[in-house]
């Protein structure tokens, strides 16, 4: 899950710390004076007051003015770099854009004995507030799948996954991209971090019957003595998986790599319904890929595609563009607009010279409306439908909290402008748009803390009023955590329930 997340945070553009093992005493951090911390923090309320495109959108000018104050009284001693950024967290997520975010400064990510993060000795599942046991690598054996863990240490579960979730960003009121990075890692290191979580962990736990509690004092098994437990299928499960294996059979041949990133795939035996599998907007010669897509599903006459986009941080909104041309018979918007609160978004002496490059290459200034500056791009306003291979079937999309960015900007586009089913999770990106196109990095001229940030805000083709949430599915999937730990599809159970309901009511007319 870890290798994952790394390829994760690559597509979204973003790159966060992500440290291993346990801390080394001999490490000596820099500190900095209360004047060098005030320099910084000046620079960056100037940068993100002038240059953030939605400091304001879904936290009032008054809360924000308040919140910035608050933590500049709070500059009062020395501080280390980590203790200023960790400072400086809560303050950036109040402005509520997935996409911004404080990061250590590249000196101190080469720092290799700094301390680092002692993750759980078990996988964590996060359901309503409550978190359970995955996978156990523990000295306790009886810690099974499914077990509740009520506390760690001293403090309450709920009390610490709050704090993760006030440390990391989100697109405006949204929370299902929130549990996913606490989930994935970002609750351990706040364990670690702010409530001292160290080896040997103390943990006090229900067991799956709800009948009793215990505390229980665990530590990591040595990798040699992690063993698997094997599982072995019943008959009816073996069939039901080889079934699964040949109705996933690819369509075409293709490059095994790209596979992981985007894949077509039968449904059934009569190849009348397909899934497309986007893990990331972010492979290249994707024009070829999506003409012999959906030349396949024209020759082989698919009636129902499913558009699996669950693991879709993002990417390049331009891939979005090419693939909704074929979805679409008419002229259509994936991008609405693009602006930005100054004329020239790049001239600024602490942004990185290579992204400001970008900027100049890919957008250029349209004109000004209400002191906003819109910019334009290939990809920005109308578009023209394919010319050929065009897909007017039944469209289905797999959406979760991990949908982001340029994956949410495809998905609440299309919904907005042709028939389409979204079943699933709402998608961490939200409705109306997000705030990227190209992500600058402000680097503080004392610590050389990096704070990235977009410059632009990206409007969808959705006319729904901004109530700063991703867009929801038309049927919401709940799992259980014994859903979680079978690894159960649900959403994609109710996608092939709902092909087959349709082709029974095409049947019977």
């Amino acid at each position: 899950m870890r290798v994952l997340w790394l390829l994760m945070v690559l597509t979204v553009s973003t790159v966060y710390s992500f440290p291993a093992n346990r801390s080394n005493t001999s490490y000596r951090p820099r500190m900095f004076t209360v004047e060098q911390l005030q320099r910084d923090f000046s620079v960056l309320r100037k940068t993100l007051e002038e240059r953030h495109p939605s400091l304001y959108r879904y936290t009032s000018r008054e809360e924000m003015n308040r919140r910035f104050e608050e933590t500049y009284r709070q500059i009062n001693h020395p501080m280390t770099e980590t203790d200023f950024r960790e400072l400086l967290r809560p303050l950036v997520v109040l402005i509520r854009c997935g996409h911004t975010d404080v990061q250590e400064s590249r000196y101190l990510s080469r720092q290799v004995k700094k301390p680092q993060p002692e993750w759980l000795p078990f996988d964590i599942i996060i359901q309503n507030d409550r978190l359970f046991i995955g996978r156990n690598r523990s000295t306790d054996s009886s810690l099974i799948c499914g077990t509740e863990v009520l506390k760690l240490g001293n403090y309450p579960v709920k009390e610490i996954i709050q704090a993760a979730r006030d440390r990391w960003p989100s697109d405006g009121y949204n929370q299902t991209f929130k549990n996913y990075f606490l989930e994935l890692y970002y609750l351990e290191e706040t364990y670690w971090r702010h409530f001292e979580g160290r080896s040997p962990w103390t943990i006090t736990v229900r067991d799956t019957s709800a009948a009793f509690e215990r505390i229980t004092t665990v530590r990591r098994r040595p990798p040699g003595a992690i063993t698997e437990v094997s599982v072995t299928p019943t008959p009816s499960q073996a069939r039901k998986a080889r079934r699964g294996r040949q109705k996933a059979e690819a369509f075409f041949e293709d490059d095994p790599k790209l596979q992981l990133v985007r894949s077509l795939h039968f449904l059934n035996g009569d190849s009348s319904a397909a899934a497309l599998i986007i893990n990331s907007f972010g492979y290249e010669r994707y024009e070829s890929f999506h003409r012999e897509v959906f030349e396949t599903l024209e020759r082989l006459k698919v009636k129902d595609l499913v558009i699996d986009l669950r693991q879709n941080t993002g990417g390049n909104a331009e891939i979005g563009s090419d693939l909704m041309s074929y979805l679409m018979d008419s002229d259509f918007r994936q991008v609405d607009r693009a602006e930005c609160r100054v004329r020239r978004p790049n001239a600024c002496a602490y942004f990185d010279r290579k992204e400001k490059r970008m900027l100049r290459q890919n957008f250029r200034f349209m004109k000004s409306d209400g002191g906003r500056y819109q910019f334009g791009k290939s990809n920005v306003g109308w578009n023209k439908p394919a010319s050929q291979h065009r897909f007017n079937g039944r469209v289905y999309i797999l959406t979760s909290g991990r949908t982001f960015s340029a994956a949410s900007i495809f998905t609440a586009s299309l919904k907005a402008q042709r028939p389409v089913t979204i079943i699933g999770q709402e998608t961490g990106g939200g409705e109306a748009g997000c705030n990227g196109g190209i992500i600058q990095t402000l680097t503080l001229p004392e610590t050389r803390i990096r704070v990235r940030f977009p410059v632009f805000w990206i409007a969808t083709a959705s006319r729904n009023p901004d109530r700063g949430r991703g867009v929801m599915p038309d049927y919401t999937i709940e799992y259980s955590i014994t859903d979680r730990i079978k690894q159960r599809d649900r959403d994609m159970e109710k996608a092939l329930l709902l092909i087959q309901e349709g082709k029974q009511k095409m049947t019977a007319r």
